[in-house]
């Protein structure tokens, strides 16, 4: 059964986290395809899924875990597509990681804290290899 918490939606302070690391997403995009137009569909395929997280914001925890993937996720691509500009979806993640972990009501959860990384981690190894 659901708290209290949750079904109110997500608080605002993580909902102010949340739209500022959308922001830095879109600008990134933004950026990314006026700069290297050969690599517009990259940065296009990496921009659109940091809109996501928007859709869970009636379920703070949900939010908060989807915040934690894509943060993470954001944060690795950032590291392994640096040359191809990447990197600036850098501050994109870690805003959508401090939008995770910002309201004590609503983190993502101790397993979802500990997993989370190595899962994503263990996707990018698995496709780049």
């Amino acid at each position: 059964m659901a708290g209290a918490e949750e079904s109110q939606g997500a608080p605002a302070r993580q909902r102010a986290w949340l739209m500022g690391a959308v922001a830095a997403a879109g600008g990134a995009t933004l950026l990314g395809m006026l700069t290297g137009p050969l690599f517009g569909g990259f940065f296009l395929l990496t921009g659109v899924p940091a809109a996501t997280p928007l859709l869970l914001l009636w379920h703070a925890r949900g939010c908060a875990r989807l915040c934690l993937v894509i943060g993470t996720a954001l944060l690795i691509w950032g590291v392994v597509a640096f040359q191809i500009l990447m990197f600036l979806f850098l501050p994109a993640a870690l805003l959508f990681l401090t939008a995770a972990f910002v309201q004590p009501g609503s983190r993502p959860g101790a397993v979802w804290t500990v997993v989370t990384p190595l899962a994503v981690t263990a996707v990018f190894a698995w496709a780049l290899l």
